[in-house]
């Protein structure tokens, strides 16, 4: 994982995406090596491979969805990111598929942007409303969402 980690800073995203499947190989409940797998298969621009890779990592642990990762630091380049999120929409445009907006909704989840990422995971949700990973990318982008309970006295 630490070698596809680095490949992945350096921009070597197909050697990264390689590095984290021997990881998965190797440990093949660990979900970390999936999405790692997804980062650095969206950072080359394959998104539905990105996407299914990490389908399987919310399948194994759900709890991943609640994870906060920083994306930016992981790819090494915020520009890279944000042109890869200007590509998945002129897909989405093409072809409208859920699991680009699945994928679209974890990216913006990541970065922060509520109102984004919960637009996107809707428009997967409505397609797609019995995959396990939306519901639970769903569930915490929801629970994100959410404002912090105030004590009322």
């Amino acid at each position: 994982l630490a070698i596809a980690e680095a490949y992945l800073k350096q921009g070597k995203y197909y050697r990264a995406a390689d590095a984290y499947t021997l990881a998965s190989l190797y440990k093949p409940n660990n979900p970390l090596a999936y999405a790692g797998k997804s980062h650095a298969l969206f950072a080359a621009g394959e998104y539905m491979s990105s996407a299914l890779f990490l389908s399987r990592a919310l399948e194994i642990f759900p709890e991943y969805a609640r994870f906060k990762i920083d994306l930016v630091a992981m790819v090494g380049d915020r520009d890279k990111i944000e042109s890869r999120i200007a590509d998945v929409k002129q897909w989405l445009e093409r072809n409208d598929a859920a699991e680009l907006e699945f994928l679209l909704g974890y990216i913006y989840y990541q970065l922060g942007r509520e109102e984004q990422a919960k637009e996107a995971i809707e428009a997967a949700y409505k397609k797609m409303p019995e995959a396990p990973a939306v519901i639970s990318l769903k569930k915490a982008i929801e629970e994100f969402q959410q404002p912090p309970v105030t004590n009322p006295q």
